[in-house]
């Protein structure tokens, strides 16, 4: 499997998913680490990985947001529940 050379974007322009950027980001490290890549080519591969990285925080920020969204949604939910069921009861 080829690497796209366009961060954040497969070959055909669709974007990467966030394992795959991941992967992409851990291997980029990797390389720079194990003294793989001379300095021009470390530099490029720095900045790649610096634009995976920042991928990878957009689709966490996105997922935190839902995550919220969907928790502040459940808790509303729980406290119409909870008056719901208050209104119901039977006082004795």
């Amino acid at each position: 499997m080829g690497v796209s050379k366009r961060p954040g974007k497969h070959g055909d322009g669709t974007e990467l998913s966030f394992e795959e950027s991941l992967a992409q980001l851990e291997a980029i490290v990797e390389k720079i680490e194990g003294g793989e890549v001379g300095l021009e080519s470390a530099l490029e591969e720095y900045e790649r990985g610096v634009s995976l990285l920042k991928r990878c925080r957009d689709v966490l920020d996105r997922a935190e947001q839902k995550v919220e969204e969907l928790s502040a949604k459940a808790g509303e939910r729980g406290k119409e529940e909870e008056a719901d069921g208050e209104e119901d009861a039977a006082p004795f």
